[in-house]
């Protein structure tokens, strides 16, 4: 069973989520289109296609397997499709996150005899005694 966390980290390694996103509006793309489009090395290209591929993510099509030079394309699998909804959750929840913030906080407390309201909203604090 493969280990939550670590997949996680996968997705939010930079370079796999950019061949991940470029794959999704790509479709299938040969690894040196890959390459040029995302002006990454090509170490560190292979390393994310084959850490994408190791999860499923991501498919290796090989045009012509009886030819040492055939062209190698990559696409998105039905699996790596579902997983790069992740990202989309993970920005809706992030702009929740900001709305929340912008919303004030009231707290109600006690100091000697007297009830303080304080009620704190985009970095400004009031008091009320």
């Amino acid at each position: 069973m493969t280990d939550k966390r670590e997949f996680l980290k996968t997705l939010s390694k930079k370079n796999n989520f950019l061949v991940l996103n470029l794959l999704l509006n790509r479709k299938r793309l040969h690894f040196a289109n890959i390459k040029r489009i995302l002006k990454i090395d090509g170490r560190t290209l292979t390393d994310a296609l084959n850490e994408l591929m190791d999860y499923r993510l991501v498919k290796k099509e090989i045009e012509n397997p009886n030819i040492r030079t055939s062209k190698v394309y990559y696409s998105l699998t039905d699996f790596g499709k579902k997983a790069v909804q992740l990202y989309d959750y993970a920005e809706q929840l992030e702009q929740e996150l900001e709305e929340k913030e912008k919303h004030s906080i009231i707290i109600n407390g006690n100091v000697g005899n007297n009830n303080i309201i304080a009620n704190i909203k985009d970095s400004n604090v009031s008091f009320k005694k």
